[in-house]
């Protein structure tokens, strides 16, 4: 089981210095807990990566190499600070979890994943013990030091390992066809499969906040490339309480639901 906790659920994201949203983590992580098996909590980084990679350039193509390898300490600082204490919340819940940072062994090449071994993450997760990865700088190979985003994360470890379910937690109710926060009857869309893929995207844009990491457009273009693997792919409003819970439990909830059809 992949599950993925969205930074704009976890921070906040316009909160400067980055801060946790406390109430929201302690809630997610009990609902978490009714998990009974091998779990990945992919951390998307919020306040706590976004704006640090903003001011140091990542996202722009004219940033010099300079300026982003000299970005990597204050990005490592804030996405240890940020996992740390999500660690802390799930051992709180009785959930046992250890931080495995990406900035350690993962390499990309133009912004894309190079290597990426899951060894290290398979034996973590073959001792019973929650593996906890999330969003970081990385060594670039070409452009010296690149974003590997949360979703990207999420997205490969499940090509990897195969999971039985990816579920992406986000700040709306799933995919809508506009943007909620701008605009009140945006609507929701339930299913997502090969019939109606290119209609969604073309309404799908950017993040309201600061987003590095390219917004819902990647993310839905990221877990298509996933649906034929058979596996349980979903979005979900994370914010809402209950409704992890419920997908945990295979009850019927809000969501969006990706299909290879």
């Amino acid at each position: 089981m992949i599950v993925k906790l969205g930074g704009s659920v976890i921070t906040h994201k316009e909160s400067s210095p980055p801060a946790v949203n406390e109430k929201h983590l302690s809630r997610i992580t009990k609902e978490l807990a009714v998990h009974n098996g091998k779990l990945i909590v992919v951390l998307g980084g919020g306040a706590y990566g976004h704006q640090a990679a903003h001011k140091h350039g990542f996202g722009n193509p004219n940033t010099a190499s300079t300026q982003l390898l000299a970005g990597i300490p204050e990005i490592r600082h804030n996405m240890s600070l940020l996992a740390s204490k999500v660690e802390k919340e799930l051992n709180t819940q009785g959930i046992p979890g250890v931080v495995i940072s990406p900035f350690m062994f993962v390499t990309l090449r133009d912004n894309l994943i190079d290597q990426f071994p899951t060894k290290i993450i398979e034996e973590t997760l073959n001792s019973g013990t929650t593996v906890i990865i999330h969003g970081d700088v990385c060594i670039d190979e070409t452009n010296s030091a690149s974003i590997l985003s949360g979703d990207t994360i999420a997205k490969y470890l499940a090509e990897q390992l195969n999971p039985k379910a990816v579920f992406i937690g986000t700040n709306v109710d799933g995919v809508m066809d506009d943007n909620p926060t701008v605009n009140p009857n945006a609507k929701h869309i339930p299913l997502i499969n090969n019939s109606n893929k290119n209609r969604i995207l073309s309404l799908t844009g950017p993040s309201s906040t600061t987003d590095v990491t390219g917004g819902m457009t990647k993310k839905i273009t990221e877990l298509l490339t996933l649906a034929s693997q058979n596996m349980d792919i979903v979005i979900f409003n994370l914010l809402v309480t209950g409704r992890l819970t419920a997908l945990l439990e295979n009850s019927p909830v809000i969501c969006t639901r990706i299909q290879f059809t």
